[in-house]
């Protein structure tokens, strides 16, 4: 009798879709590897400076509340902003910024007692409501005229001056009374009696300066 051939077992053959769908999502493992080192390299280089919260007006002298601490990635650029770690005592501000920038340590001096005078001066209150320290404005004088003359006209004392403080005109502020308020300025010295002979000799308004044209000053 014949032997019959004996069976062989088939074996199956791994399909080569297989292998793409592995090497895809090895593909796709090693790029999230990646980028996460990326995304983490990148967080480590980032640094905390200055932002500015509302715009401010030369001269200002800065305090934590005109800024707040953001962390960014400047790279080479670090050293140009100053750095939340450095001390606001002293600081004040050497030309606008606006709000939202960062603080450039090129905006920012030290204080010079020579210069520099805070004033207090009486305004009308309702003119002045809502003006917060760092903002711009122009200083107007309408002199006293002897009675049954004209009135006299508006005349400009100060340009681009900043507001020293926030204005409550709602209450006393700085003990101004009735229909006036007092608002603090930062002025040159030499301004200081130009300013002085205005509110002695007539009626003083402050005309804001829109934050674009401050910013320009």
């Amino acid at each position: 009798m014949t032997d019959l051939p004996a069976p062989t077992a088939a074996r199956l053959t791994r399909a080569r879709w297989l292998d793409a769908r592995l090497l895809i999502g090895l593909l796709l493992v090693l790029l999230a590897v990646v980028i996460g080192a990326k995304v983490m390299a990148d967080a480590d280089q980032r640094v905390q400076v200055w932002s500015v919260t509302h715009d401010l007006g030369a001269d200002t002298p800065l305090s934590s509340d005109d800024l707040q601490a953001a962390s960014v990635n400047l790279d080479d650029a670090t050293g140009r902003y100053l750095a939340a770690s450095e001390d606001l005592d002293g600081l004040v501000l050497t030309r606008p910024v606006g709000r939202g920038e960062l603080l450039p340590v090129t905006a920012v001096g030290r204080a010079d007692p020579t210069e520099r005078r805070r004033i207090v001066i009486e305004v009308d209150r309702v003119g002045v409501a809502g003006l917060d320290k760092g903002q711009v404005v122009d200083v107007y004088a309408v002199p006293e005229t002897p009675s049954g003359e004209p009135p006299a006209r508006p005349e400009l004392v100060l340009d681009g001056v900043t507001i020293g403080e926030d204005v409550k005109s709602g209450g006393s502020a700085f003990g101004g009374s009735g229909s006036k308020a007092g608002v603090s300025l930062l002025v040159d010295s030499a301004d200081v009696p130009d300013l002085i002979d205005a509110v002695a000799h007539g009626d003083v308004y402050l005309v804001q300066l829109p934050a674009g044209e401050a910013a320009g000053t």
